[in-house]
């Protein structure tokens, strides 16, 4: 009776001591509330000591059908803890998860993986909040991409969008936010650059995406237009400085130009 006594108690101390893990990954998530968690730590410790002192005790007297009792119910404590705290860190480990796809799938193009309009708004809030923050807008309209679809159909058409935006991403500077703001129609922000500077990169983008791109039997090549505006120099707010570079991007297009830095003289 002693000795199952003891192995019974040992056993439910190890669940406590293996509960901790879980607890301890459970409060170091970021945005958790943490202070239940912290309660349950201080409280499984406590609960350790409790059970080092009743198997001291056991060591040092004859064990009775009460102590016995005890060490059943010392087990399946510690056995409940860890299987609690387990479960629930997996539980809120998927419901993080969860929310972080839910996230992700809001604010991203299913087709082509780049940030959505939605995600975009908010990256320009955020440089516009920051004061003093300058940036290039780049607005970006595939040419004759509606031919493309007609021509070849509407999965072909997707396959070529997917092409341009691992081109762009490919391409774009470090920190520069690139976005597909729907249909053939791309954005792209260069924080802290010129609107000079950033022809350099309309450059590199234009180049990049003349190159071929298979579209089942045929070889095709793809232009684009692009709009330039600079913030705070051609717009002081999301709305206005995105329609200037929309402006700079439809004279280009109308013009064949290949890209155009706003002016006041298009409107």
């Amino acid at each position: 009776m002693d000795i199952l006594a003891i192995v019974l108690v040992i056993i439910g101390l190890s669940g406590l001591i293996a509960s901790l893990v879980p607890t301890h990954q459970i409060c170091n998530i970021p945005d958790h509330q943490h202070n239940g968690w912290l309660v349950l730590i201080s409280m499984i410790v406590m609960f350790i000591f409790g059970y080092l002192g009743f198997l001291w005790s056991l060591f040092t007297h004859e064990t009775d059908t009460l102590d016995l009792i005890i060490a059943i119910i010392f087990c399946g404590g510690g056995g409940f803890v860890y299987l609690v705290t387990k479960m629930s860190r997996e539980t809120i480990f998927k419901l993080k998860q969860t929310i972080r796809e839910k996230h992700y799938q809001a604010h991203h193009d299913p087709l082509t993986d780049l940030p959505n309009r939605n995600q975009f708004y908010e990256d320009i809030d955020k440089l516009i909040a920051n004061e003093g923050q300058m940036f290039s807008c780049l607005m970006m309209d595939l040419d004759d991409f509606k031919m493309i679809n007609d021509t070849f159909g509407h999965a072909q058409g997707d396959h070529v969008l997917q092409v341009v935006a691992e081109r762009i991403i490919e391409v774009m500077p470090q920190g520069a936010i690139a976005a597909r703001l729907g249909g053939d129609e791309l954005a792209l922000v260069l924080p802290c650059t010129l609107a000079e500077d950033a022809v350099t990169v309309a450059r590199v983008i234009q180049s990049e995406l003349l190159k071929e791109i298979s579209c089942e039997s045929h070889c095709l090549t793809i232009g684009v237009s692009i709009g330039i505006a600079q913030y705070p120099k051609d717009g002081d707010s999301r709305k206005s400085i995105m329609k200037s570079a929309d402006i700079a991007m439809y004279h280009a297009k109308k013009n064949d130009e290949h890209y155009q830095i706003y002016a006041t003289h298009l409107i």
